[in-house]
């Protein structure tokens, strides 16, 4: 029988000393809602479950010197109903409200969702859009890196055996900046994605962010798309044109696959397709 040694740390501190103590043998576990999976198939066997449910002094959202900053222990639910969320970051508030069931949004923690590293991953996606920086600390001390370089592919990330993710930061988007999250599955609840977007529009600087889930080995930004429309924008006399060369260039950024919830020419006509939506709801509208 399965029987791993649990650790029940109560402070961030005895979690990073924790899970430094078990390496390469350790897992974290918060909500449970990924890892419990895996145990209980077998894919995993950690020796050692870092506990981190009585760690949760500084979890929630916070703003510090015009950015947000989301504990890693920040639930699903707790992310979705924060007010300042909902206000000014509602691609983020509507990723974490599409999240399986409402029993594992209010378990799962984002830091888990970043840690898992699933190219479907919905809290990721919107993330991406929002150039969000992952916060990780170990014994040997901390570093901030761009989310964009820290999934390497499914279920792999930069994250060293005995490094723990704290938290996930971004700039709090203006007042009058647009921003989209959209989820394509095969039903509208408890799915995973076949395809889904999150973008960011700031109308004064004229800047655009495009991110894409479940179309490549992890989430992806249409980097050379965002180029375009920033290059084109504020001078384009067409900019329903515009908008829609920029949807069809986003085609470029993503590789997906066949697989059994859809082709991967389906996909690819849904990023276009996701992309126009995004563009014309954040940019055109009146």
């Amino acid at each position: 029988m399965y029987e791993p040694v649990w650790r029940h740390p109560k402070s961030l501190d005895e979690a990073v000393a924790a899970i430094g103590d078990a390496g390469e043998s350790g897992k974290l576990i918060a909500g449970g809602t990924d890892l419990a999976v895996l145990i209980h198939k077998g894919v995993s066997r950690p020796d050692v479950l870092v506990d981190l449910s009585l760690a949760r002094e500084h979890a929630g959202v916070t703003v510090a010197e015009g950015r947000i900053e989301l504990s890693a222990l920040a639930t699903h639910a707790e992310i979705a109903a924060h007010p300042l969320v909902r206000e000014r970051v509602g691609l983020l508030a509507l990723a974490c409200a599409a999240v399986g069931s409402a029993q594992t949004r209010s378990r799962g923690t984002v830091g888990g969702n970043v840690a898992n590293a699933s190219p479907a991953a919905d809290s990721v996606t919107a993330l991406a859009a929002l150039d969000a920086d992952v916060h990780i600390q170990s014994v040997h001390g901390r570093r901030i890196i761009p989310l964009a370089g820290f999934c390497k592919g499914p279920g792999l990330t930069t994250l060293a055996g005995d490094e723990l993710i704290t938290g996930i930061s971004f700039d709090l988007p203006g007042s009058d900046a647009g921003s989209y999250y959209r989820k394509v599955g095969q039903r509208n609840a408890l799915a995973i994605a076949i395809v889904s977007v999150g973008a960011t529009f700031d109308p004064e600087a004229g800047t655009v962010r495009l991110a894409f889930g479940s179309v490549a080995p992890t989430v992806v930004r249409a980097r050379a798309a965002e180029e375009l429309f920033e290059s084109e924008w504020a001078s384009s006399k067409d900019r329903p044109a515009l908008v829609g060369a920029v949807a069809r260039l986003a085609v470029e950024a993503v590789s997906p696959i066949d697989d059994v919830r859809a082709t991967a020419e389906y996909r690819t006509m849904l990023v276009e397709t996701l992309a126009a939506s995004s563009l014309e709801e954040m940019c055109l509208r009146d």
